[in-house]
């Protein structure tokens, strides 16, 4: 039976939604509310990992990355201090080719849980400044960020948490034995995770529109009761 929740989100569900979340903020959880509440309702979705362009993934969970992965996380993280200063450029990049590489599926809507890109410049800035009234963003990163929305009609959600909840996530993850590099990193430093998940939501609000959801253990009937608040996109 559908109920008027998911008659209001068959009206109101984006082509593309972007959902952007630092470690254990529950991006895959909020994925799969609303990518079940919508598959309820008739709604096709397709999901997506790490970039716009990527290819579909149904996967409903980050966790048990392979050793790649995590020796990637590894690397990035011991090397910080070196490349720090030019990960906006190199991001910039990333970004600009993963916007002209941008598809949507032929019908229905698209769901891309988190962007490895927009979240590795939160976590270089995070290292840089201690406050987004400080960052002095390179003009060719503000034009590439500028176009996502444009270019792309995506919708954006960044979801908050905190540390709190954050550190009892990360105990869950630690008993299952999933938990993984950036995830004890985020846990580690309260007031550097504060710092870093606010630029995210910075970068988000200011250049994507994007609306910021305090999930701090919401039910699954309040998160999927976010979706209709976001007002309408025109990309006139």
């Amino acid at each position: 039976m559908k109920t008027n929740n998911h008659r209001q989100l068959l009206r109101n569900f984006p082509e593309t939604l972007l959902i952007l979340g630092t470690d254990l903020a529950g991006k895959d959880h909020f994925a799969n509310v609303l990518t079940d509440a919508a598959v309820a309702t008739g709604l096709k979705v397709e999901r997506r990992r790490g970039r716009l362009s990527a290819t579909a993934n149904q996967r409903r969970s980050s966790e048990n990355k392979t050793l790649l992965n995590l020796w990637l996380e590894w690397i990035f993280l011991v090397t910080l201090p070196l490349h720090c200063r030019l990960l906006p450029y190199v991001i910039s990049l990333l970004v600009a080719t993963d916007i002209r590489r941008f598809r949507r599926p032929g019908d229905g809507s698209v769901i891309v849980v988190s962007h490895t890109g927009l979240r590795l410049l939160a976590f270089g800035l995070g290292h840089l400044y201690e406050r987004s009234e400080d960052v002095k963003m390179p003009a060719m990163v503000e034009r590439t960020l500028r176009a996502l929305v444009p270019m792309t009609g995506a919708r954006t959600v960044v979801l908050d948490i905190d540390h709190q909840v954050r550190v009892e996530r990360m105990q869950d993850r630690l008993r299952r034995g999933t938990a993984d590099y950036f995830d004890r990193y985020m846990a580690k430093d309260p007031h550097r995770s504060e710092r870093i998940e606010n630029f995210l939501a910075w970068i988000g609000m200011t250049y994507l529109g994007a609306v910021r959801i305090e999930n701090n253990n919401l039910s699954d009937a309040e998160l999927l009761a976010c979706l209709p608040q976001w007002p309408q996109y025109s990309s006139a």
